[in-house]
Order: structure tokens, then C-alpha cells, then sequence
């Protein structure tokens, strides 16, 4: 059979190869006889190109021939000259490639006469120079050259026609050929392919045959060895539970059990090493009670789930830990050590018991049958344990009757003893409780006494509690009345002190100078008048308890600084000593209202100026004691006698009560400085000799609990909405206006005041100043002139009729028409911090005219910054109208933009109109954009506008310092753009804001006019204080530089070299105050320039850490304008 096999393979791979060796023959013989026919094809190709080629060249000449004869211009003889040489080379081509052909070459040699008969025709007629002849005849030469052309055109296109049959055939034979080789190629190669098949289903079929027959016998083979395995194993795992169930056998304790167990199983298994551990179902843990080759370091419980151990005693199967870690388990001999490869652990489980658990060790991993072995073994196992631990539980409990039996019979001697002592103590208890009813029956007579006096004593304390509460009340009505009275004061006072300061100035020239003596007189009784109602007023709030305290860390070198300040310049003037002095105990910073202790501490300074006499000497002290902080001022005054001592901190009394004293005054400053001293959880003791001087000291506590009596700081309560209904129109018109006469371009003012007179006084001031005024004397009439008329501003008083200053005010800023009107307040009253931030101005009454001049001007001056205009330079694409002014409508700016796109357009619109800044976008060539820059500069228009310039990429260093000589500003295109380009543009019209303000007037003090033309940088990063701030330094003169945070304030600096003041805020974004004085005062030609730190909040350590970097003075915020200016004056000075 195997002969035969190879036979016939060797058979079969010799066809094989014949076919692929006579396929390949074939197949080469094709493809050279299609090599040799393309051949022919191409040549065909060729020989139709060139004839194509000459006959083209023989159109050109005649062409170019005929063209000259027409024109008789030599120039179309051109093209003769240059195909003439071509013709012939071009034909002897022709005529090599046609030598095959018989036909084709006899029609060569005949085109070939003709041709050389044309060319010598031409050539006669070319070479003459008397050129008349062929034009006098050039009809006959036309005619006579066409007759010889026409045969050549015949005779090339029968011999193209000719070629292109003989190209068809030999194509045809072509592709005849490749058709043959294809079919004989599938035809080799498909006898080739059934060759192999036949040889493979041979092959395969023979291979099969052999592989069943040995499958067969390797089955029967496994199926022996298996069974012997299975005998072996058996015959393994019954020895194995016969030994391990003769280690159980027997009524050994535990340990020994375990041990027998634990052995045999080490042994049989030939393991290194295992432990025992038995389960204590009262402390739920697992105790080792057996181990063999256990380390020394072996850990004796296991609480469940704790480690490997203790997590597998939770599961009722076998679990095997292969890769345990060196320090897990160890094992040691005299001659080494080494870790075992896995751990086995063989929970014990009886009847949903857990007894114990068996832990193994093996280097290598244990066989399927020791696994069975385990698992078969381990339910004796758990009987047994279980077993033994019963035993032992039966015998602890048989010693544990045993004991308690004896303990029984000694407590029942110890009960009899005790039944024979208590028999004993009863009837001594029996003689104690008679003589406790004798004492009982006492004891309510003495009650029935004693109640009868509580009665009385309630009754008694009931009628004091009575009128204590009446007292009270009446004291609250009183301080409730003179705090309303003085509010009713105010208004027509108001009237009065106006009138009387117009009187006096006496600007119609029409009054005598008694008269206007009168008017002083009066308006000075006025001021007085003002003056008392003002104290009385702080008197009654306080006892009224609507005095709130706004406790918080206070300075103390702050508030005696400012105390310095305000009574240096009368020391000075009364030539008086005044000294201060902090003893350095006291703490730098105490908790209490600091406003309300400087004016405590202010009161008793002014008392101790007015009684202390020419170079007498004043004393301010802070020291420290047991019982708290004690303020002192002293004085070497006239001093107050021992029997006046208390009357003076009654109100309304003096030590001096004539009528014929020396000293005036109300008499309540010292009552007013007591109740906030008692407000603030402190006390004033006064010490004083007659004619030796005073010592008024305040005592107070300094720690957390220095304020315990202080009122804690109202709550904030979400303010309803305000109903109101349909306004109705004002019956009739009481105060005259100018409601029937405003035009379009009228600035119209609304005067909402319920005293009708002084509604006048603001109605002609008004109208001094350019307004239209309309007056409502109610808060309904108010509203309705509001709705209807929209005026520029409105002057609003609180208390009205009808509806009151706060709900109109409410009612305005809801309404999208109305909320942008500006509102001025003017009110006898104080109104809240929501009030405030609501309005645009607040003045209490009563006013004097100074006052009116300044709500005037400051209407006017806000109603011109409310719109201001802005040239955009850009062609559209980066910065457009829409998206600036939905930007500025967001941010609520009054701006009005104007697009242009080129700079001639720029320099029309600035020449033609006022503008308030100027936003250039750079594009894309910077070089360019530096240029336009210089040149809008240049512009005398423009160059006092401030110009922002809009970057959509980054540019080098030197072009930006290039266009920061004449840009206020450099936007950079990004996420953010929009609202920087807006913070620049809000930072320039604040700027324009405060230049525009009012210049000082001639009654400001000597001490404000020398700042003016001073020159000021002024960095901080919220825009409400740069707007505030400026205006405030722009009204006296200065000329203020802005920056937003220390590193611009830097920049800014070396940009104004002639600025002479800095005023730097500390909290600033990228680089703060701190940093920003430190790189101040690191240039050597800064040393000198006075920088003072403003500072949100005085904290402990803050003026120490602004000098410590670099600055000169420090004022805290909320800034006091004239002690800012009384700052910058001192530095300047």
C-alpha cells in the first residue's frame, strides 16, 4: 500500500510539472509573436504621423505663399523659410519606414517627383529679386501651384488611407493572438489545478485512514491508564481518611485532638507546615490550638473576616492563596529559611456551625485528590472538634453548679443575718417617724406665716414693676417725641436758613446793610437752632434705643491720629499744650464702633478746649488696667466742684446753670457720651478738683466680650414689592412751574417736596441753573408727573403723603422707562445703605445755598457724562456698532458710537464733531497700523482723545512699545476682549467724568487750593471708587492719572514722570499694592514721591505691613474726602 501511495504521487507531480513546462513555452511563443505584430502596429502609427506631418508643411507654404502675393508684404514668406528645410528629412523618414511595403514605396517615389517638382517651382519663384512679376501674375501661379498641390494632397491621403487598413488588420491580428495565449493560459492552469486536487484528495484520504486507526488506539490506551489512575487514587484517598479518622478517635481535649489531626494530616499530605485554630463562639474569635512548623512570630486569634484567615473561616468551601508575600508565613530551620508558594484553608462547619478552621502550607500547589481528600475529611473533622468542645463545655458547666451551690449556701447564712438586723433597725424607725409628726405639725404653722408675707411682697413688687414699666414707657415717649419734633424742625428750618443765606448775599443789590446784618443774625440763630435739634436728636435715638452699633476691629493709633489732626489747629490757635500718649499694652486694635467712640472721645476734647485757658495743657491717654481700657483726657481747666460732678451728665445741665455763665453750650454732649458709652458696654468716671482741671476717663473692656450690650446688626430682610394703584392726575397746581411750557430740548428737573416753600426755593434754583422745573407735592402726584413727563432728574424728599420717598423710589427703579432718570435725594431724615446705593445723590436738611450749588452742579455735571461719544476706527470685521453697543448696554455705559473705516473718514468726523475717545482696530499689518496711529495723533483734533487699540494677534515687544507711546490702551482679541475693551472705555469716560466736574470755588480753604494743577496717579481696580476718587480730586484742581492695578500703575509712572502723589489701593488684581510700593521704592528716583495706602478695612498689622513696603501715609476706607485732602496736603507741604 505505501508503494503504491508514492507511485502514484510520483505520477502525478511529473504531469504537474510537464503541464507547467509546456504551458510556460506556449505561452512565451505567444507573447513574442505579439511583440513582433505590435511592432508592426507602430510602425503603421508612424508612418500615418509623417505623412500627416509633410502634408501639413505643405498647406503652411502655400498658405504662406498666398498670403504674401495678396499682401505683397515679405514678412508672410516666414513661415516658408523655416518649413522648407524640414520637407525632404521629413520625406526620407517616410519613405525608410514604407521599404517593406511594395505598394506603399512605389507611392512614395511618385510623391517624391512631385514633391521636388513644387519645391523647385517655389524655389523659381522665391529667388527672383524683381518681385513684379509675381504679383502682375499672381492669379496664373495660384492656379498653376494648385494643380500640383492637389495631386500631393491625393496622392498623401491614399497612402494614409492605405496605412490605416494595413494598421486595422495587423491590430485585428493583435488582438487575435492575446486571446489565444489567454485561453491556453486558463487551460494549462486548470489541467495543472485538477492535477493538484486529485493529488490532495489522495494524500488526504490516505492520512485520514491512518490518524482514525491511531486515535483508536491512543483512547484505548488513556482509557487503561485511567482506570489504573482512578484505582490509585481511591485506593490514596481511602488510606488517607483512615488515618486522619484514627487521629479523632478517642475523648482527648481540643488541643490534643487538634494536634493528633493536625499531624496526621501534615504528614500524609508531606506538607511543611499547618495550624489548628478553634472557634470561641462567646469572644467570636479563632484560637490556635495546634501548629507544626509555625514560625515564631505566629499570630494566636483571628477575629472573622480579619486577613486570609479570617476570611475564608466565613465560607463554608475550601480556599487556596497561591503568591502569598515573605512576611504572610515563613518557614525556618538550623540550615535556612523559605516562603511558602500557597496556603489551603479548610473551613470546619457543623450543622451551620462554625468550629474551626485548618490552615496548610505547601511550596507547591496540592492534587486534585488532596483537595478531595480535604473536603472528604473535613466534616469528621468538624464532628469531632465540635464533640470535644461539647465535653468540654459539660464539664465547665458541672464545676461552675459545683461552685455556685457553695456560694448559694454562704448567702443564705448572710440573708438570715441581715432579716435580724433589719427587725432591729424597724423599730427604731417606728421611734423616728413620731418624732418626725411632732416637727411636721410645726413646720406648717411656720408656713402658713410665711406665705402670708409672700403675698404682701408680690403685691408690693408687682405695684414697683407697674410703675417701673410706666416710667419706661413715658421716657420712650418722650425720646420718641423729641426725635419726631426734630425731624418737623428740620423742614421749615430749612426754609429759614436758606432764605436767610440768600438775604444776606444780597445778590439784587436791593438790601441795606442793617438788613443784611438781620440776615446774618438770623441765619446764624439758625445754624444754633440746627445744632441743638441735631443733639437733641442723637440724645432721643439713643434713649430710644434706635441707635445701631456696626461693631468691628478698630485702630487705635488711627483714631488718635485723627484726633491729632482735627485738634492741632485749635491747640494752635488757643495756644494750648495738647499732648497724646498710648501706653504700649494697649492692644493696636479693639473691638467696638469706632465712630461712635472717636465722637465720645471728640466731645470730652472739645469740653476740655473750651474750659481750659490760655497755655494750659490737654492730655489724651490709652492705658491698660485690670478692670479694662482706659481713654483719659485731662485738662488744666477751671475744673468742676464735688456737687456738680454728677448734674453734668444729666441733659440740658451744666456745672455752671446761671443765667449769667461764662461758658455756653446746650449741656448735652456729656449726656449723649454717657448712653453710647452705656450703648458700648462701658462706663465715664470723672475726676476734678475746682480749679485744678478734669479727667474724664472711659473705661471699657477690649476682648470679644467688650460689646456684650452693643445692639446686634439688624438683619437683612428681602424688601417687598411695592403695590401701587393706578396713579391718578393732580387736582390742582399749588407751587407754580413750567409743565405748560417745555420744548423738546428742555432739561427738566422734578421737585417732589411736600413743604410747599421750600418746593419753591428749589424750583427758582432751578431754573438758575438752565432747568425746567416741575413741582408735586405728594408722592402720587410725583409718580404720575414721573410717567408721564420722563424727566433728567428727579429731587425726592422721603416723608410724603400718599406714597413716601422709598416706595416711590422702589416703584422708579423696577420700571425699565424709568429706572435710568437720576435721583437725588433730599430728606430731613437719614435713609438706609440700600437707599443710597439706589440714588445718585443724598443731602439731609436743612441746606444751606452752598448745599443747593452743590446738588445742582452735580445733577448737571452727571447729566452731561451720562452720553458720551466714541470713533471707531475699523473695517467691520473685528469690531462692529451692534456688538460695542450691546457690550456698553450690558455694562449700562451712555455711549453712542460711530463706525469709520478709513483714517481720512476719522479726520472728517473729528474735525466735524466732538468725541470722547477713539477705539482703532490694527488689522493685520502692524507696521501699517503703527503709521496710522503717529498719523491720527497728529490730527490736532485728536490729540487730546484718549485711543484704545484693538490686537486680533500677537505682536513683538518693540511695536508694542511702538504703539503705547500714543495708545491709552492695547486690547488684545481673545475670550475676554469684549469685556477689557469695556473696562478701558468705563476707566476713560470716569476719567472724563471727573475732568469735566466743577473747578474749586473761590471759598475753598487755603489748604485744597495749593493742590491745584497737582498732578496724581491713583490705582484702583473697582471703578466706583476711581470714579469717586477722581471727581473728588478733579473739583480741586488736580489732574489724576488712573490705573487699574499696581502693574499698570507702574507703567503709568514711567509714562508721567512729573507726577508728584500716589494714591494706591492694596487689593488689586495681578499685582497688588504691596508689590506695587516695593518696585516704587526700588527706583532710586521714587524714593522721595509720597505714596499713600487706601485700604478697605483696617485690620490688626495693616498700617505697619503698608509702610513696611513702601508707604508714606495710610487712610482707611470709607474714605473722609477732607481728611483724604488734609493728607495730601500735609504730604505736599
Amino acid at each position: 500500500m505505501k508503494n503504491s501511495l508514492r507511485t502514484r504521487l510520483y505520477l502525478g507531480f511529473s504531469f504537474a510539472i510537464l503541464l507547467v513546462i509546456g504551458g510556460g513555452v506556449f505561452t512565451y511563443i505567444t507573447f513574442k509573436k505579439q511583440r513582433s505584430q505590435a511592432e508592426w502596429v507602430e510602425q503603421s502609427y508612424e508612418v500615418i504621423t509623417t505623412a500627416q506631418r509633410i502634408n501639413k508643411y505643405i498647406y503652411e507654404i502655400e498658405s504662406a505663399g498666398t498670403a504674401y502675393r495678396n499682401t505683397h508684404e515679405f514678412k508672410y514668406l516666414d513661415p516658408y523659410f523655416d518649413i522648407r528645410p524640414k520637407i525632404l528629412p521629413a520625406f526620407y523618414d517616410l519613405r525608410k519606414r514604407v521599404m517593406d511595403n511594395a505598394s506603399q514605396l512605389k507611392r512614395t517615389i511618385a510623391i517624391e517627383k512631385e514633391l521636388i517638382g513644387i519645391l523647385n517651382y517655389w524655389e523659381g519663384l522665391g529667388v527672383r529679386h524683381d518681385t513684379s512679376f509675381v504679383f502682375s501674375h499672381a492669379m496664373e501661379i495660384t492656379k498653376e501651384e494648385r494643380a500640383m498641390l492637389e495631386k500631393i494632397h491625393n496622392d498623401f491621403q491614399d497612402m494614409i488611407v492605405e496605412e490605416r487598413l494595413l494598421l486595422a488588420n495587423r491590430n485585428g491580428a493583435n488582438i487575435e493572438n492575446v486571446e489565444v495565449a489567454f485561453t491556453a493560459l486558463i487551460l494549462n492552469t486548470a489541467f495543472i489545478l485538477l492535477v493538484a486536487i486529485i493529488l490532495m484528495t489522495i494524500s488526504f484520504r490516505e492520512f485520514n485512514i491512518r490518524f482514525k486507526a491511531q486515535k483508536e488506539l491512543q483512547v484505548k490506551l488513556e482509557e487503561t491508564e485511567t482506570l489504573n489512575q482512578n484505582a490509585n487514587a481511591n485506593n490514596w484517598l481511602l488510606t488517607g481518611m483512615s488515618l486522619i479518622n484514627e487521629s479523632l478517635q478517642g475523648d482527648a481535649v481540643i488541643d490534643t485532638l487538634a494536634y493528633k489531626n493536625l499531624q496526621a494530616l501534615v504528614n500524609y499530605l508531606d506538607l511543611p507546615g499547618g495550624a489548628f485554630y478553634c472557634y470561641d463562639v462567646d469572644n467570636k474569635l479563632l484560637k490556635l490550638c495546634a501548629g507544626k512548623g509555625l514560625p515564631a512570630t505566629v499570630k494566636k486569634f483571628y477575629a472573622l473576616n480579619e486577613g486570609i484567615t479570617g476570611e475564608a473561616a466565613t465560607h463554608k468551601e475550601l480556599t487556596v492563596v497561591k503568591d502569598i508575600l515573605a512576611s504572610y508565613w515563613r518557614l525556618e530551620s538550623a540550615t535556612g529559611n523559605n516562603t511558602p508558594g500557597i496556603v489551603i484553608c479548610l473551613p470546619l462547619w457543623h450543622d451551620n456551625d462554625l468550629v474551626g478552621l485548618i490552615e496548610l502550607v505547601s511550596f507547591t500547589p496540592l492534587s486534585e485528590r488532596a483537595m478531595e481528600l480535604l473536603r472528604n475529611t473535613a466534616h469528621a473533622t468538624a464532628v469531632a472538634v465540635n464533640a470535644a468542645a461539647s465535653r468540654k463545655k459539660v464539664l465547665e458547666l458541672l464545676t461552675r453548679v459545683q461552685d455556685q451551690k457553695e456560694i448559694l449556701e454562704t448567702q443564705q447564712e448572710e440573708l438570715r443575718q441581715s432579716n435580724e438586723e433589719l427587725t432591729r433597725q424597724s423599730e427604731i424607725l417606728q421611734a423616728s417617724e413620731e418624732e418626725l409628726r411632732v416637727q411636721e405639725e410645726e413646720l406648717r404653722q411656720v408656713n402658713d406665716e410665711i406665705s402670708v408675707q409672700n403675698k404682701a411682697l408680690e403685691m408690693a413688687r408687682q405695684e414697683l414693676s407697674k410703675k417701673a414699666e410706666e416710667l419706661e414707657q413715658s421716657s420712650t415717649y418722650k425720646s420718641e417725641f423729641l426725635a419726631n419734633m426734630s425731624h418737623e424742625l428740620r423742614t421749615p428750618l430749612n426754609s429759614v436758613l436758606i432764605l436767610a443765606r440768600l438775604l444776606e448775599e444780597n445778590k439784587e443789590q436791593n438790601l441795606s446793610p442793617k438788613q443784611m446784618e438781620y440776615a446774618s443774625i438770623i441765619h446764624k440763630s439758625g445754624s444754633d437752632l440746627l445744632k441743638l435739634i441735631n443733639d437733641i436728636l442723637d440724645l432721643s435715638k439713643i434713649e430710644a434705643g434706635k441707635v445701631e452699633m456696626n461693631i468691628e476691629p478698630v485702630a487705635v493709633r488711627s483714631i488718635t491720629s485723627d484726633l491729632e489732626q482735627l485738634f492741632h489747629v485749635v491747640a494752635d490757635e488757643k495756644h494750648i499744650n495738647f499732648i497724646t500718649n498710648i501706653d504700649p499694652a494697649v492692644p493696636a486694635m479693639i473691638q467696638t464702633d469706632g465712630q461712635r467712640l472717636e465722637q465720645v472721645i471728640k466731645n470730652l476734647l472739645s469740653n476740655a478746649f473750651k474750659f481750659t485757658p490760655k497755655d494750659g495743657t490737654i492730655e489724651l491717654a490709652w492705658t491698660l488696667h485690670p478692670d479694662g481700657l482706659h481713654i483719659a483726657v485731662s485738662d488744666t481747666g477751671t475744673g468742676i466742684p464735688a456737687d456738680k460732678q454728677q448734674l453734668i451728665f444729666e441733659a440740658f445741665r451744666q456745672a455752671d446753670g446761671s443765667t449769667s455763665r461764662k461758658y455756653g453750650g446746650t449741656g448735652l454732649g456729656l449726656s449723649i457720651s454717657k448712653e453710647l458709652m452705656k450703648r458700648l458696654g462701658g462706663e465715664i468716671r470723672l475726676f476734678s478738683t475746682e480749679g485744678h482741671g478734669s479727667t474724664f476717663t472711659i473705661v471699657m473692656q477690649t476682648g470679644t466680650n467688650a460689646v456684650s450690650n452693643a445692639s446686634p446688626a439688624p438683619a437683612i430682610v428681602k424688601e417687598a414689592p411695592v403695590v401701587v394703584r393706578e396713579v391718578a392726575p393732580p387736582e390742582e397746581q399749588l407751587v407754580d412751574d413750567d409743565r405748560n411750557a417745555l420744548g423738546k430740548q428742555d432739561k427738566l428737573i422734578l421737585i417732589v417736596e411736600d413743604d410747599a416753600n421750600f418746593a419753591s426755593i428749589l424750583r427758582d434754583f432751578a431754573r438758575q441753573k438752565g432747568f425746567k422745573t416741575i413741582v408735586a407735592l405728594n408722592g402720587n402726584d410725583g409718580l404720575f408727573f414721573a410717567r408721564k413727563f420722563l424727566p433728567a432728574a428727579i429731587i425726592l424728599d422721603m416723608n410724603l403723603p400718599l406714597i413716601d420717598g422709598s416706595s416711590i423710589l422702589k416703584i422708579l427703579k423696577n420700571n425699565e422707562e424709568l429706572k435710568h432718570i437720576l435721583v437725588h435725594v433730599v430728606s430731613a431724615g437719614e435713609i438706609s445703605l440700600q437707599v443710597r446705593d439706589k440714588v445718585e445723590g443724598y443731602t439731609q436738611k436743612p441746606l444751606q445755598v452752598t448745599d443747593l450749588e452743590s446738588v445742582f452742579n452735580g445733577i448737571s455735571s452727571q447729566l452731561e457724562a451720562r452720553l458720551k461719544k466714541v470713533l471707531v476706527i475699523s473695517d467691520g470685521v473685528l469690531l462692529h456698532h451692534p456688538f460695542l453697543q450691546s457690550l456698553s448696554d450690558e455694562r449700562q455705559l451712555q455711549t453712542q458710537y460711530h463706525l469709520v473705516k478709513t483714517l481720512g473718514e476719522a479726520a472728517l468726523e473729528l474735525q466735524s464733531h466732538q468725541y470722547d475717545g477713539i477705539v482703532l482696530d490694527a488689522g493685520t499689518d502692524i507696521s501699517e497700523s503703527i503709521a496710522r496711529l503717529n498719523q491720527l495723533k497728529q490730527i490736532s483734533t485728536a490729540r487730546d482723545v484718549p485711543v484704545i487699540v484693538y490686537l486680533d494677534h500677537d505682536i513683538s515687544e518693540a511695536d508694542e512699545l511702538a504703539l503705547k507711546k500714543n495708545a491709552a490702551a492695547i486690547v488684545r482679541n481673545s475670550t475676554f476682549s469684549g469685556d477689557r475693551l469695556m473696562d478701558e472705555l468705563e476707566l476713560f469716560l470716569y476719567k472724563l467724568t471727573a475732568s469735566d466736574s466743577q473747578k474749586p470755588s473761590d471759598r475753598a480753604p487755603k489748604t485744597e487750593r495749593n493742590l491745584d494743577g497737582l498732578k496724581v496717579l491713583l490705582a484702583d481696580d473697582d471703578m466706583r471708587n476711581v470714579f469717586s476718587l477722581s471727581a473728588l480730586l478733579a473739583g480741586h484742581g488736580m489732574d489724576v492719572v488712573t490705573a487699574a492695578d499696581g502693574k499698570e500703575a507702574l507703567e503709568r509712572l514711567e509714562e508721567n514722570p512729573d507726577i508728584r502723589l500716589v494714591l494706591m489701593d492694596i487689593m488689586m488684581p495681578e499685582m497688588d499694592g504691596y508689590e506695587a510700593m516695593r518696585h516704587i521704592r526700588a527706583n532710586p528716583r521714587y524714593q522721595n514721591l509720597p505714596v499713600i495706602a487706601l485700604t478697605a478695612k483696617a485690620m490688626a498689622g495693616d498700617r505697619e505691613k503698608c509702610i513696611a513696603a513702601g508707604a508714606s501715609d495710610y487712610i482707611a476706607k470709607p474714605i473722609d474726602s477732607s481728611k483724604l485732602l488734609s493728607l495730601m496736603h500735609v504730604w505736599m507741604v
